[in-house]
């Protein structure tokens, strides 16, 4: 099979094409710059020549662009994205029903809302890893007979506190709608599995809250004003549970933390950020525990940094997200906390148990190369969307 791999400077490309070559198809790099996500001549008339003059048999991306389905609908063929950010609001352009869709979500409840919308192009997958690579990457760590660690406890991801921390910008709210906001966030950062925004601030809240802030996609795009206002109010439980759970850590354990910038108030070897092909795996590999917390936006998926940590052999520790039962038992091949006071619990008892710890991620490691790898995934992604055609 002959595939035009569209790249946009994703971190996951080399190994989605390693994983494709394996299997014994041929991959055509190709990236172009757009005006906008949904129109841009020039864009549609180069993949219209580029596919004219090589021929392929589908076009494939990771996450969903508007114009590639439009090409690939023109051309009448299948185009395959698959989805690992979220939000990803692309998702919600009017042209996501085109029949030569194939859209692999990695979140059951997100699958789930678009199916009962109408929209018949979405199906579930997870996310993957390329345990080839990590394989060969990390053999000198796998084959002693002791890992010499690094770190005790690492949490290597955004604190999210940029330019894109629109919740924090706004400061007209009136005191009841910002109380309302701030009870939702507070009573969320003490439950997981179970997303509150969605039934609390519901189309009533949006109304009121749209008096104040105005926000929307385009003409080319579904009205998902309410959608953003609640993912606006997911992030900031991101960031308060975030800064509230490394506080926790660092006060009471060394903590290495590797993200954008360095954080006020909380405790903790500030080491940047980590290249993800050529530091990130070793670091998951060198670090007695790894932390994720999750975005709150994901609403039942695992996300990838959690699949990373496994394929990378490392031990994890992670808030609990309701696919994780899907997939592992609690204890097994990672382990997932319910709070604060679990989190330090579960934290200090595995720091002090090294062979339980180390037996835990090795059986994560198993568990990544024998359901989230790339070999496993991909045949699945092809043979869906080529059956179905």
């Amino acid at each position: 099979m002959k595939i035009l791999y569209y790249y946009w400077n994703e971190n996951t490309k080399d190994d989605c094409i390693d994983a494709f070559t394996r299997l014994g198809h041929k991959v055509c790099l190709w990236s172009h710059e757009f005006e906008s996500y949904t129109k841009d001549a020039k864009f549609a008339e180069d993949i219209r020549k580029k596919i004219t003059s090589e021929g392929f048999d589908c076009i494939f991306s990771f996450n969903y662009f508007p114009l590639l389905s439009d090409a690939a609908m023109q051309a009448d063929l299948p185009y395959i994205s698959w989805v690992y950010d979220s939000p990803h609001y692309t998702l919600e352009a009017k042209n996501l029903n085109n029949a030569c869709n194939h859209v692999f979500l990695f979140d059951f409840a997100l699958c789930d809302r678009y199916c009962s919308n109408g929209i018949t192009t979405v199906d579930y997958m997870p996310l993957p890893v390329n345990t080839h690579r990590l394989n060969d990457q990390l053999k000198n760590i796998y084959n002693t007979s002791s890992i010499t660690y690094k770190h005790d406890i690492t949490f290597l991801g955004s604190l999210y506190k940029d330019e894109y921390h629109f919740f924090e910008q706004i400061k007209y709210l009136p005191d009841r709608l910002k109380g309302f906001i701030d009870g939702i966030i507070e009573a969320q950062t003490h439950v997981y599995g179970l997303d509150f925004t969605s039934s609390l601030f519901d189309a009533d809240k949006c109304e009121e809250m749209a008096q104040y802030v105005k926000i929307g996609l385009g003409n080319d795009y579904n009205d998902a004003r309410d959608e953003i206002f609640r993912n606006m109010i997911r992030k900031e439980i991101t960031v308060r549970e975030r800064e509230s759970l490394l506080k926790a850590l660092g006060n009471r354990f060394s903590l290495d933390l590797y993200s954008k910038s360095k954080p006020d108030g909380i405790k903790a070897n500030f080491l940047g950020t980590a290249d993800y092909i050529k530091e990130m795996p070793e670091i998951f590999a060198t670090s007695k525990i790894n932390i994720n917390i999750s975005l709150r936006s994901i609403l039942t998926g695992i996300p990838l940094r959690v699949i990373d940590i496994l394929g990378a052999g490392g031990f994890c520790l992670t808030n609990y997200q309701a696919e994780l039962s899907e997939y592992f038992e609690n204890g097994s091949e990672l382990v997932w906390f319910d709070n604060s006071d679990d989190l330090i619990e579960k934290a200090a008892y595995f720091l002090a148990h090294d062979s339980e710890r180390e037996q835990i991620a090795a059986n994560g490691r198993e568990k990544a190369e024998k359901i989230f790898s790339y070999d496993i995934l991909l045949p699945k992604i092809l043979s869906s969307v080529f059956n179905a055609d």
